[in-house]
């Protein structure tokens, strides 16, 4: 298990949502049982939809889901607040975003370039990704709940968390 500082990828990513100060549990999904105990935090081994009922089971009033990906544990707490901010205004479902910046080229099978893509509309996609829980539970994936998606401002921070270079890259 990748960790940075010393703390586990999935404890950063518990912590951070929790610091956000609009998380009111978070619910640790996962196909094997992990050892973590933190406050506020249980593990659902199971499925994305296991982790909504447990949620709903707890919380029978809860509102929101948030899907968090464990490899984006940099996320910092600002953006999951902008997240629930924006649910709290209406949105059926959010997600952080940050502009491209790098060059999108368009390959052709022979794999010589065909063009240059314009990135001024392409975002890449962070998480997490917020929506009302009977969304989050009716959809087939919760990770995509068949909804618009409104955005706000992600953060470079948020980017994946996979490799040695990238543990570099986090500041603490």
């Amino acid at each position: 298990m990748i960790s940075v500082q010393g703390m586990p990828l999935t404890e950063r990513a518990v912590r951070t949502l929790q610091q956000a100060g609009c998380v009111r549990h978070v619910f640790v999904c996962t196909p094997d049982p992990i050892d973590i105990t933190i406050d506020g935090c249980t593990v659902v081994v199971g499925s994305p939809h296991d982790a909504l009922t447990r949620a709903v089971e707890m919380f029978p009033d809860v509102r929101f889901a948030l899907v968090h990906d464990v490899e984006r544990a940099a996320t910092p707490p600002e953006v999951v607040a902008a997240v629930v901010a924006e649910l709290e205004r209406g949105a059926q479902a959010v997600v952080p975003v940050l502009p491209l910046t790098d060059t999108v080229k368009q390959v052709g099978p022979d794999g010589r370039i065909l063009g240059t893509r314009d990135r001024s509309e392409l975002r890449v996609m962070q998480s997490p990704l917020g929506a009302p829980i009977e969304v989050l539970r009716q959809a087939e994936d919760p990770r995509n709940p068949g909804v618009p998606l409104t955005t706000v401002d992600g953060h470079p921070h948020g980017l994946r968390i996979r490799t040695e270079i990238d543990v570099a890259s986090v500041t603490p």
